[in-house]
């Protein structure tokens, strides 16, 4: 686990940030979120790298919007201070796990983490791992990305390799 420092600090932030900025556009917070997963934004975000980002939210705002075009579909919004947590904490995940965001996204959907706002936003980011990780039958290994190997390894694969012919 990576030790979470004001590099991750200072993207989580923004990335709280440009969630809680999502809310001025057009479109619901599931479409956003969707762009934002698929988006060339993220991917920068991905790397944890704080010098190759503006941090500037407007233009991160203008960047997935210039992407995908602007768009009016859906209508449900979650709160500000809500979509500001996910991201924070999607962030915080993925830099502290060295993980992508869409993987994170995939395990702890954003509706889940929506609903459990309330209950987890005050508390500390790795009591809330913990309890995401708890809530969905998980354990700290679904974030080694080496996981599969070593279970294979430690149960004596009986499986046998087949050459093509």
């Amino acid at each position: 686990m990576k030790q979470f420092n004001h590099d991750g600090l200072l993207l989580a932030e923004y990335q709280g940030k440009l969630f809680e900025k999502s809310t001025e556009l057009e479109c619901s917070t599931g479409i956003f979120i969707r762009r934002f997963l698929h988006s060339d934004l993220l991917k920068k975000l991905d790397k944890n790298n704080t010098a190759s980002l503006s941090l500037d939210v407007e233009e991160g705002i203008r960047a997935i919007t210039e992407q995908f075009g602007r768009s009016d579909y859906g209508k449900i919004k979650y709160s500000k201070s809500a979509l500001f947590w996910i991201g924070y904490m999607y962030r915080y995940i993925s830099y502290t796990r060295d993980m992508s965001t869409g993987y994170i996204s995939k395990m702890f959907h954003y509706k889940q983490m929506n609903d459990v706002y309330y209950a987890y936003h005050t508390q500390d980011p790795e009591w809330c791992v913990r309890s995401l990780l708890e809530l969905n039958g998980l354990t700290e290994g679904i974030f080694d990305k080496n996981l599969r190997l070593k279970e294979i390894m430690s149960k004596g694969s009986t499986a046998k390799l087949v050459c093509p012919s």
